[in-house]
């Protein structure tokens, strides 16, 4: 089935994601809650700059919580999975085409071996073999373009989103980074530590209007899992 990798790699580098005088080199980074922070990081604009100790004013975020918490978050999980069911059945359907040409073919296949047939009846029959082998090379070709086409439509509805979704974060970030004078917010899951002192992710939620009551109760749910 179409599916994206759920799978991804842990950054280990310290992107500021907000600064009020950023430095001047700075470059522009590159899929239920699939790979969040190999991609949010993918579509943050990270700024490298100075040493965190330099920053009189700072505090962290978790980016993956944030993104995960989003209030379009579940609609855009919901887009994805309607989608991806469209394509399916498309894919479905289009297959189910495929092997009918298939037992078209096996069909004719077995009448060109068929000793009862005389040497013009063995060579229409050799020759409609043929021409249905082709139809099937070509259906099948087809098939995989198909697949290939849809699974980078599901890729690129997938970015879309999730540009759409970090790009309000940002917004949010930065509105609060304003409120309480910040120099610089840093993503708690792309550096080795920070304290939870320094955690402004349910201030932002606030921001994005949605209960962080909502992040903790499902935090805690999976830590009871984990826990079992």
């Amino acid at each position: 089935r179409l599916r994206i990798q759920q799978d991804g790699a842990l950054y280990l580098v310290t992107p500021v994601i907000i600064m009020r005088h950023p430095s001047k080199r700075c470059f522009d980074t590159a899929n239920d809650n699939r790979n969040l922070r190999e991609r949010f990081a993918n579509q943050v604009t990270v700024h490298y700059g100075c040493a965190v100790g330099a920053f009189a004013n700072y505090a962290t975020v978790d980016m993956v919580d944030l993104v995960r918490f989003h209030p379009n978050r579940e609609r855009d999980r919901q887009l994805m999975r309607d989608s991806e069911k469209e394509y399916q059945d498309k894919l479905d359907a289009k297959r189910e085409s495929f092997e009918q040409l298939k037992k078209a073919y096996e069909e004719a296949v077995g009448e060109a071996r068929n000793p009862a047939l005389g040497e013009k009846a063995r060579a229409a029959a050799e020759d409609k073999a043929l021409k249905r082998r082709e139809s099937l090379i070509t259906a099948e070709r087809a098939l995989q373009d198909d697949m290939r086409s849809y699974q980078r439509a599901l890729q690129d509805l997938d970015s879309r989103m999730l540009r759409q979704v970090t790009g309000e974060i940002r917004k949010a970030v930065k509105a609060v980074a304003e409120i309480r004078k910040l120099k610089a917010v840093f993503d708690s899951t792309a550096v080795p530590y920070s304290s939870e002192s320094l955690d402004i992710t349910d201030a932002v939620l606030t921001q994005l209007k949605v209960d962080p009551k909502v992040r903790h109760e499902a935090k805690a749910k999976e830590k009871a899992a984990e826990n079992k």
